[in-house]
């Protein structure tokens, strides 16, 4: 089993925000919401979700677990307003991720960590849910 992206929100996709930018800072829509990109691996004992959220604090996300899915947040306030500020693109933007865990996955042993502007987050797979290597039958 694998880990599902889920999603339930109506944001245009930030393709149609790229596509209606432009260089002067002048776009149709708001660049204030963006999605990180997310790495997601299956071990034998576990998986693990990894999001690029560089310039962060741990404090800034939310990570919760509601009936089986996982949702990472981030409600970030502006960066600080300047007058003087002719082109602004840093983006400490909100966001949402969502994801359906799998049955295997031990709910009470999920952890996080961020570091290196990477938050990381191990799903450990019950005991009786990790499969076994395979091996070779010899034949007689």
């Amino acid at each position: 089993m694998r880990i599902v992206k889920y999603n339930n929100n109506n944001v245009f996709p930030s393709l149609m925000n790229e596509f209606f930018n432009d260089d002067f800072g002048m776009n149709l829509f708001n660049r204030r919401h963006s999605v990180p990109s997310v790495n997601s691996v299956e071990n034998n004992d576990s998986f693990e979700i990894d999001l690029a959220v560089p310039g962060m604090k741990k404090d800034d996300f939310t990570i919760e677990l509601n009936d089986k899915i996982l949702v990472i947040s981030s409600n970030n306030s502006d960066y600080d307003q300047n007058e003087n500020i002719r082109l602004y693109e840093f983006n400490y933007s909100s966001f949402q991720r969502s994801f359906r865990v799998p049955e295997s996955v031990e709910l009470d042993k999920i952890k996080a960590n961020y570091k290196n502007g990477i938050l990381k987050i191990k799903l450990p797979k019950r005991k009786d849910s990790i499969t076994k290597p395979n091996r070779v039958i010899d034949i007689s």
